[in-house]
């Protein structure tokens, strides 16, 4: 323990060692003085020469700021002082050069200050004109520091997404201000992202303009942060997992190479311990504001969750035919008897190899994923793969699939309510992620480029990691009930969950392997973790994302972009630390 509490003396010391001086830690009265990102630079004309070690990003609040921020900020776009450093290319991006991808795209946005926070009105991702970039905004810090000369500090936390596609790189934006409308230029910095095949690193610097203001419903903004900050989970680092745990082996938590590593974390026992948030150039100061891309944990989150509202809304839709509702299917004779639950597990018949991915990444180089309509979309869907076996027969994997009945479902909401209704905002939003005080990252998934707007179903949402954690407990532990209303159809619920034996769902390429209603099982623990075998239900996403669910009602997950798949000694020592067969809720059989 004594070991614990140094390292964590040592992690703030060497926060410190990266600024030109810093008292003792825990001082309320340091003193501080920049050596990167100071009030001669904002203020200045230099360039930023390279980047500079996050803690210049880092927020210090000490008292009430003496200055007030609400208004609205914009950022020009510039390639006088923008950057990139590629790390990994494997598609050549980097050389497109109409893309643009060491500029920032244009933006204006209005903030309003709590206390110290600094919350933009509009969070979650906003598209862009950008040919590259759209942004997703998070709620930063303001805070005054002796060498700043009257200026108020401020640090936001952003994220780059990559258009029609869930790559996520995080940023870290600053700047001063003075209430009246005085503002340096703004120096940003993107040094970490979850993307398998583009990394690279980015900044500079951007002019801005503060235009102050009364903005409309500063109120509601304010109470919807903070009832979003009051719903998460108390969060502790990991290694404080040792003070409930003494035996815990930490080093099964940590399975991947750190650099592949955006961020990973354990529910137990209601708190979520974390395991940091890492970049190139040091910690993320906004870990608990870290942008998350899903990649097809929105096959669980958004197209799983919304048929599990319909099924028990509507029971029996799961039998619904897709030539009944996706005008684009019909007439082909590859889905006839095809219907949404094929769909959803992933056992249409339709299909090319039944080799592990093989259909799935043939499918990349499809208009279903590079054009931006739903119509070209949709035809690429129903037109990709052919006719092999009867329906539910054999499991292959097609993101299209997934693409193919949120378009089902969606057809089906208007049919029953009217044309304006929506599964992602009238289901999804409405029914789960609003009544819970989800973060709006999670609000504001991916949407076709066209009036038609239809959600991605299989991919395209963000997630904070507080999202993740609290959505794992909404489907494990609470079962998907809202307060004490069930929102989810509970018999469908339990079949993904492998809680229910007669519906397992179908076996996914191996007998370890199951997939039910969008959700993964594995069964992968030695033999003799207990009387039966254990099923844990999983999410997974493209380039190394696992979502574990556990029968001692614990949670792990860890998002990485190395393609790599690893948790498995980490539900071994959840196991350890609460046994599986003696805390279960029923994926043991």
């Amino acid at each position: 323990m004594r070991l614990i509490r140094a390292l964590r003396l040592f992690s703030t010391l060497a926060a410190c060692a990266l600024l030109a001086s810093c008292n003792s830690p825990g001082d309320p009265g340091a003193v501080l003085v920049r050596s990167d990102l100071g009030l001669d630079f904002l203020t200045g004309s230099d360039t930023l020469q390279a980047p500079v070690p996050t803690a210049a990003f880092s927020p210090r609040p000490r008292g009430k700021p003496g200055n007030h921020f609400e208004g609205r900020l914009s950022l020009s776009a510039s390639s006088r002082d923008s950057n990139m450093q590629v790390v990994s290319d494997l598609f050549g991006r980097a050389g497109e050069a109409q893309l643009s991808l060491h500029t920032l795209p244009v933006i204006g946005f209005e903030l309003v200050q709590d206390g110290s926070d600094l919350i933009p009105v509009v969070r979650g991702r906003q598209v862009s004109q950008h040919p590259a970039w759209e942004w997703v905004l998070e709620a930063g810090q303001v805070w005054d520091e002796a060498g700043d000369g009257g200026w108020t500090r401020a640090s936001l936390p952003f994220a780059l997404v990559q258009r029609n596609a869930n790559c996520t790189h995080n940023g870290l934006l600053t700047f001063l201000f003075k209430s009246d409308g005085s503002v340096s230029r703004a120096a940003y910095q993107v040094g970490s992202e979850t993307c398998f095949y583009f990394q690279a690193d980015l900044w500079g610097t951007v002019d801005a303009q503060y235009e102050p203001g009364t903005v409309e419903n500063r109120a509601g903004v304010i109470r919807h942060y903070r009832s979003e900050l009051a719903a998460r989970l108390p969060v502790k680092e990991i290694a404080a997992l040792a003070d409930a745990y003494p035996v815990v082996d930490l080093a099964r938590f940590r399975l991947h190479d750190p650099g592949e590593v955006t961020t990973y974390g354990l529910v137990m026992d209601g708190v979520h311990y974390s395991g940091g948030c890492m970049t190139r150039f040091g910690p993320y100061p906004y870990c608990q504001s870290m942008v998350l891309p899903s990649y097809s944990l929105a096959k669980t989150i958004l197209a799983g969750t919304v048929y599990m509202q319909l099924e028990r809304l509507y029971p029996g839709i799961g039998e619904a035919l897709v030539p009944d509702y996706v005008p684009e299917c019909r007439g082909d004779e590859r889905w006839k008897g095809v219907t949404l639950q094929h769909l959803l597990d992933m056992g249409t018949g339709n299909y090319r190899s039944t080799t592990n991915q093989e259909d799935e990444f043939f499918s990349y180089d499809s208009p279903m994923f590079s054009e931006e309509t739903h119509a070209a979309k949709i035809a690429a869907a129903c037109t990709l793969f052919p006719r092999v076996s009867e329906p539910g027969t054999d499991w292959v994997y097609h993101t299209s699939d997934t693409y193919i009945a949120g378009a089902l479902m969606n057809a089906y909401l208007r049919e029953q309510l009217g044309e304006q209704q929506d599964i992602f905002g009238d289901l999804l939003v409405k029914n789960v992620l609003a009544p819970l005080s989800f973060s709006p990252a999670m609000r504001s998934g991916m949407r076709s480029y066209d009036e038609f707007a239809q959600p991605f179903s299989g991919y395209g949402m963000f997630l904070l990691p507080d999202d993740i954690a609290r959505f794992a407990l909404f489907l494990l532990t609470s079962e998907g009930r809202v307060g004490k209303e069930p929102v989810l159809d509970q018999g469908q619920l339990m079949s993904a969950l492998q809680r229910n034996p007669d519906d397992p769902g179908m076996r996914a390429g191996s007998d370890t392997l199951r997939y039910n209603n969008g959700m993964w099982a594995a069964n992968i623990l030695p033999a003799g973790t207990c009387a039966g075998d254990v099923w844990l239900p999983f999410m997974s996403g493209y380039g190394g994302i696992s979502v574990v669910l556990m029968p001692n009602d614990s949670v792990y997950y860890v998002f990485s972009d190395g393609a790599h798949f690893k948790w498995a000694d980490a539900a071994a020592e959840s196991n350890q630390l609460k046994p599986f067969c003696e805390n279960h809720h029923g994926s043991v059989q």
